[in-house]
């Protein structure tokens, strides 16, 4: 899923409320992720599923924390909040670039859930850093 598709599904379901600035005006820009592509059909899925559990759409920071996706909200049901532990589950299984299957790579700096391509490309860019 690109951005300008997760920027699209945002504006259909009239954004999302920011968890922190409530006087914000609705979040519906993919940039407020701070994760990369590979994740924002994850995000997609998730937001919907919340939804339908009766999630007000307020949401403080998503991020990627130890190579694993974190969704913060305020305040949810139980079922809300196994969603999203789902949810984080699956992101460790996920490429954060591509979205293929990935798993978590310890030994690149960051703890990054990556595909074996994308994984490869990462040391390739650290060793020339490097260099």
């Amino acid at each position: 899923m690109t951005k300008e598709e997760l920027d699209n599904f945002l504006i259909e379901i009239g954004g999302l409320k920011n968890g922190y600035r409530t006087d914000m005006p609705p979040i519906t820009d993919s940039y407020f992720f701070n994760v990369g592509e590979g994740w924002y059909k994850l995000i997609k899925n998730l937001i919907q599923d919340l939804i339908k559990l009766g999630w007000d759409k307020q949401v403080c920071q998503v991020k990627e924390k130890f190579g694993g996706i974190r969704f913060y909200i305020n305040t949810g049901s139980n079922e809300i909040y196994e969603r999203i532990v789902e949810a984080e589950k699956e992101s460790y299984e996920t490429c954060e670039e591509t979205g293929l299957p990935g798993e978590v790579r310890t030994d690149i700096g960051w703890y990054r859930t990556l595909c074996d391509e994308e994984y490869e490309k990462e040391k390739l860019r650290i060793l020339n850093k490097k260099n």
